[in-house]
């Protein structure tokens, strides 16, 4: 007999440790573990993600590269759907033989739950359990308990027994580590809705659906219950809108999807129509224990005081997209206190960041949520609102002031303006763009009357000039409205003078004209001398468009009599540029040389070189008339080179249009017509018909002058339809006259004769008497040279 005892265990792995003694102490759980019920089901219908599971799945896979091989960390808003990818990876990876010999263990750690919260100790043991750790041996610390689960998991590993981890909804805690592996061998799963970056992981942060994958998402759930309904087929406008309704989130479009699988006779436009009052969409969005709010409510408990107070304070915001300068006004802190509260959010994803550093966006959902959450508070907000208001309009003036206006020289000593130059205000201007839009919308339906017509005045002015001409009405009439219910004549007749302007680039002429009458109107009333002349400046614009332009010269001298006394010089050196653009039409190609020679001395003198440099480009023009091409040439590259003149998008693509003109005129015509596309992509962005169509036709004369008939058919054809959707007859005959020149060289000559007569007529119902006897020249002409009947050939 021996005095010791020997054990012999094989056949297996084994965790469980002999423990020889006279006493055993175990430290019992102070509540019993949730059950582990296994990796739970992947839902059926899935759309959307698969980049994002072929990511996951390639990080996965036995044998992965180096640094993507242990976590793959599944992240972003509630709702998103991050249990569903990382489940959906979870099934692949279970089914790809070799992969995962020892299967998955799956916990919820509910991390944003308080009462079903599993503390990362409490998910050890769960773990531990699942590993078949006995439940004696389990140490009651966490440190211990991280041991022996990672010794189990490298071991089951080391036998060929690789297990996957799906850890599921994790909170953001240091201690999540310890549910880490690391025997780099076996891969962990982990969904969280905080951004746990600080992990050694593979991260991918889930966005909202796009609309196809939002509607397929759609489908395919209602689909799932019913096989057989063809609602989201059928009504695709209404099923896109309420894609966009739920901001592409996938737990609201399967809320959605239930609510039409329990009412099959229910419309998709009906449901739209429900979810289109924001005040009540996040109740729509809830069917029995499933509702968007309730994920909401989880992440929203979790935050401290302060960024709770910045949350709800967001959604005062009158645009969807925000700076931090504007989140500080709101939260009446410094920016960067701000800032670091904007970054908190943003890894709880309750705030995204947007490009560049420094702008933000709400979920739309999540906007909702945070306004129900403010008007159900106790905060007072009309202050915060009100600081952002006058924010919006201090900022938006020193953008147009520094945009349009001319610049004095900085007084030594003085501070560096907000912006130190053009391209800076236009950059902000562009950018904030749905703000300012949406700022005097809310002032305006709010009757703060005083706000949306101080918001107006620059808002408007911005618009105008660059072009966005639906939104500068919009914004145009409320503010108008607003000026007439506090009387103020003066602030009415500005932005009556603005709107004549929209009326005019929209090609409402007629309108335009009466505008501008009724602003001289009010002008000559108040007794607003200078007011007057920009009336009568911009009258004469309207006028030179009517072609009627001796009443346009008549109009722009005026106009210059009345800025002298004022004071005004660069309103003297606009009048004076606008009289010789219409000098320039009648002919009078001399004189308007001389007088655009007059504006630009004005303009360079004054600092305003924005005029300066669109003043040359109208010297230019005449000089190029007046058959000086290659001296028209340099005028127009020095209009074009100019850094602080032309910024404005659609104004240099008209002087790209004009020295187009120029090139081909010498014979550059590859360079002629690289221009001219140039220009049209700008008119074609900024929805400019008419500027489109002018630019068409002048490519298709490119064309002509370069023997190549057919392209110029197709793009005089182009214009003419350009022409008639913007209802400008003289353009339109104008074309025709050239289509008729194309189509003769190509043999069709009975469809050249056809056109030619059409522009005639329309020549002589415009009034213009000079074109419409050239194109009759051009008639007797072609009859004589093919005879009375002429054939296409």
């Amino acid at each position: 007999m021996t005095d010791s005892t020997e054990n012999h265990i094989g056949g297996g792995v084994f965790f469980g440790v002999v423990i020889q003694g006279r006493a055993v102490t175990l430290a019992l759980p102070d509540r019993p573990d949730p059950a582990l019920a296994g990796l739970p089901r992947q839902s059926v219908p899935f759309a959307g993600r698969r980049p994002q599971l072929e990511q996951v799945l390639a990080a996965l896979a036995p044998g992965a590269p180096d640094g993507t091989v242990g976590t793959a960390l599944v992240s972003g808003l509630a709702g998103v759907g991050k249990t569903e990818l990382v489940l959906q990876a979870a099934h692949r990876a279970l089914r790809e033989e070799g992969w995962f010999p020892g299967g998955a263990i799956f916990v919820d750690l509910h991390g944003y739950d308080a009462e079903r919260k599993v503390s990362p100790k409490r998910a050890l043991s769960v773990l531990l359990r699942a590993l078949g750790i006995p439940p004696e041996h389990i140490p009651p610390g966490i440190e211990d308990r991280a041991r022996i689960y990672r010794s189990a998991l490298g071991a089951l590993a080391a036998a060929g027994r690789r297990v996957l981890v799906v850890l599921d909804d994790v909170p953001a805690t240091g201690k999540i580590r310890h549910l880490l592996p690391g025997d780099g061998s076996t891969a962990t799963l982990v969904s969280s809705r905080h951004s746990l970056t600080e992990l050694d992981a593979l991260a991918l942060t889930l966005r909202e659906l796009p609309a196809d994958e939002g509607r397929e998402l759609l489908d395919e759930a209602l689909r799932t219950a019913l096989p057989k309904d063809s609602r989201i087929a059928d009504e695709t406008d209404d099923a896109d809108r309420l894609v966009a309704l739920c901001g592409g989130l996938p737990l609201a479009l399967r809320i959605l999807a239930s609510l039409l699988a329990d009412v099959p006779s229910r419309r998709l436009s009906q449901l739209r129509r429900d979810l289109e009052d924001a005040h009540s969409r996040l109740g729509v969005l809830s069917r029995e224990k499933r509702a968007v709010t309730a994920a909401f409510d989880l992440s929203y408990r979790k935050l401290t005081k302060e960024q709770a107070k910045l949350f709800r304070l967001m959604s005062l915001h009158p645009a969807p997209e925000f700076s931090t300068e504007a989140a500080a006004q709101l939260y009446g802190e410094s920016s960067k206190k701000t800032e670091r509260l904007l970054l908190d959010l943003a890894r709880r994803y309750m705030v995204e960041p947007r490009e560049p550093y420094g702008r933000w966006q709400q979920h739309s959902l999540v906007r909702v949520y945070s306004r129900d959450q403010l008007t159900s508070g106790n905060d007072s907000w009309g202050e915060s609102l009100m600081r952002l208001l006058v924010h919006i309009h201090q900022t938006a003036s020193l953008a147009c002031e520094r945009l349009f206006a001319p610049v004095a020289p900085r007084p030594e000593g003085e501070p560096e303006p907000l912006f130190p130059d053009r391209a800076s205000a236009l950059q902000w201007l562009e950018t904030e763009r749905p703000t300012l839009v949406a700022a005097a919308r809310w002032a305006h339906a709010a009757e703060d009357d005083l706000m949306c017509v101080a918001l107006a005045v620059p808002v408007a002015q911005f618009l105008v000039e660059a072009r966005y001409l639906d939104d500068a009405q919009s914004v145009l009439v409320m503010g108008i409205r607003s000026a007439r219910r506090r009387e103020d004549s003066f602030r009415e007749a500005s932005l009556l003078s603005s709107l004549g302007e929209v009326f005019r680039n929209m090609r409402k002429l007629r309108k335009s004209v009466r505008m501008y009458h009724r602003v001289i109107k009010i002008c000559r009333t108040l007794r607003k001398r200078r007011a007057l002349a920009c009336a009568l400046n911009n009258l004469g614009l309207s006028l030179h468009e009517q072609r009627k332009f001796e009443q346009a010269v008549a109009a722009h001298n005026q106009a210059a009599r009345l800025f002298k006394p004022a004071g005004d010089r660069v309103g003297v050196g606009r009048a004076l540029s606008n009289t010789a653009e219409s000098l320039t039409e009648l002919g009078r190609l001399q004189e308007a040389s001389r007088t655009f020679r007059k504006a630009a001395k004005i303009f360079r003198k004054e600092g305003d070189l924005r005029s300066y440099a669109q003043a040359l480009g109208g010297l230019a023009r005449a000089t190029s008339d007046d058959g000086k091409a290659e001296q028209a040439l340099e005028l127009h590259k020095r209009a074009l080179d100019m850094t602080d003149g032309l910024l404005m998008y659609h104004e240099k693509a008209v002087e790209l249009s004009n020295f187009a003109s120029a090139l081909s005129v010498v014979g550059e015509f590859d360079a002629a017509l690289a221009a001219q596309q140039e220009a049209l992509s700008t008119f074609r962005q900024l929805a400019d018909c008419r500027s489109e169509a002018m630019t068409l036709g002048n490519m298709a004369l490119v064309r002509q002058r370069q023997g190549k008939w057919n392209k110029a058919v197709r793009l005089h054809t182009l214009a003419l339809e350009a022409f008639l959707e913007v209802k400008d007859d003289h353009g339109l005959a104008a074309e025709l006259s050239g289509l008729a020149s194309a189509l003769l060289q190509v043999g069709r000559n009975t469809e050249a004769l056809e056109n030619l007569e059409l522009a005639a007529d329309l020549y002589h119902r415009i009034g213009d008497k000079e074109s419409a006897v050239a194109a009759l020249e051009a008639i007797d002409r072609m009859r004589g040279r093919y005879g009375a009947v002429v054939r296409s050939r």
